[in-house]
């Protein structure tokens, strides 16, 4: 028991010091972005190449959460990452940015899957689960790197020296993941390559679950990569505003995510799911419609709850789709497409706002939110008829 609880401790520093980092991320890319004199296009540009090195990353190298162990996978992409840092710090060009966001990427996605992996294993030795709870840890992360970040910009700290200060506790995690036993584990990994799991890309109710996901995913991208810019560019806010109104997102998710196993266990998945999408989707309209700072604020809260509560119970239906003994392979599926969204949501803002502006690129998030609904209601139907068919007779499966 005492080494289940040293590993969780490790496994909440890791997703905590992941969304640290992000946060961080999310509030300076608006002071990276004028510090290179670059508009939303040429920015988005360069971080859909940083999108394709972690796909790709993953796809090629995710194996290695198996071969190598986890803890050699997670202190290799976490050394990685920090150089990844040091040249986003330094970039003084466009070609330099590009190369330091394909390090910093590529990284990330590998670093991704390792503490995923390793929270699998934890998960299936102590016979509890976490996974919310080290979520949850990603997004609390989140807010203490946005609100960190705002406050230092505020009183003058430069933004290159923001970004060095998260290798501090990238150090402190190494030597954490050094001193830690990672349990091994049989089973493939996310990023792994498992037998049959292409074969399920043909299974149509699994791939209405793996939208869902994708979608939340990719909403959950803008918000984080340009939340931030927009309340700093397009609305004029000083930096600890601004990093006020994205730590705010993150605290929603952070208390989501905590909150999302009990709400669904009343509701049921695809109430959650509809209402999810709904939420979103109001919540971003409300915050495009006024340019007055606490309703904006107030409107991402909405986004960051409803968002929070997409991936968890579209994770619950994966498995409830899934062939029997397939669950793993179904999740897996959709982690890699709903993953792919996360990398590519922020690339599409950033081209439509070179073309329409950062606001009317924003709108996505209400599209999304809306599809995010009628989907669930059509999930909601096809799962139903899978019931009957089944068993001949309805269930209630909310």
């Amino acid at each position: 028991m005492g080494s289940h609880r040293w590993l969780l401790a490790v496994e909440l520093w890791a997703f905590g010091f992941f969304g640290l980092f992000w946060g961080l991320f999310a509030v300076l890319l608006s002071d990276l972005s004028r510090a290179l004199g670059l508009s939303p296009g040429p920015l988005g540009l360069a971080l859909f190449f940083g999108a394709v090195a972690s796909i790709a990353a993953m796809a090629l190298l995710g194996w290695a959460a198996d071969s190598l162990g986890r803890r050699t996978l997670i202190a290799l992409a976490a050394a990685v990452f920090g150089v990844g840092v040091v040249g986003l710090a330094f970039s003084g060009s466009y070609a330099a940015l590009v190369a330091a966001l394909v390090v910093l990427y590529a990284a990330s996605g590998l670093y991704d899957v390792g503490i995923n992996a390793a929270a699998v294993d934890l998960e299936q030795t102590s016979g509890r689960r976490f996974m919310p709870l080290l979520h949850a840890a990603f997004s609390a992360g989140a807010m203490l790197g946005a609100l960190g970040a705002g406050a230092l910009v505020e009183v003058g700290v430069g933004y290159r020296y923001v970004y060095l200060s998260i290798l501090v506790p990238l150090a402190a995690l190494l030597l954490a993941v050094a001193a830690t036993k990672f349990p091994g584990s049989s089973e493939p990994t996310q990023g792994g390559r498992e037998p049959g799991r292409h074969g399920l890309y043909g299974n149509l109710p699994l791939l209405l679950v793996a939208v869902i996901a994708t979608l939340g995913l990719l909403s959950e991208g803008e918000m984080e990569h340009w939340s931030g810019v927009y309340l700093r560019q397009s609305l004029g806010l000083p930096a600890l505003l601004g990093g006020s109104g994205v730590a705010v997102f993150f605290a929603a998710m952070a208390v989501g995510r905590l909150g999302t196993a009990w709400v669904v266990g009343r509701l049921g998945e695809r109430r959650v799911l509809s209402s999810a999408g709904l939420m979103a989707a109001g919540g971003m309209a409300l915050s495009l419609a006024t340019r007055e700072p606490l309703i904006v604020v107030a409107g991402f809260l909405l986004v960051g709850l409803a968002l929070s509560a997409v991936v968890p119970s579209a994770f619950s239906l994966a498995g409830d789709a899934a062939p029997p003994g397939r669950a793993g392979a179904a999740i897996s599926v959709v982690t890699t497409l709903g993953y792919g969204g996360f990398l590519l949501g922020p690339v599409i803002v950033g081209g439509l706002a070179e073309l329409a502006g950062l606001r009317a690129a924003l709108l996505t998030v209400v599209g999304t939110g809306m599809a995010i609904f009628a989907l669930a209601l059509r999930l909601a139907v096809s799962r139903q008829h899978s019931a009957v068919g089944k068993n001949g007779k309805h269930e209630d499966r909310r």
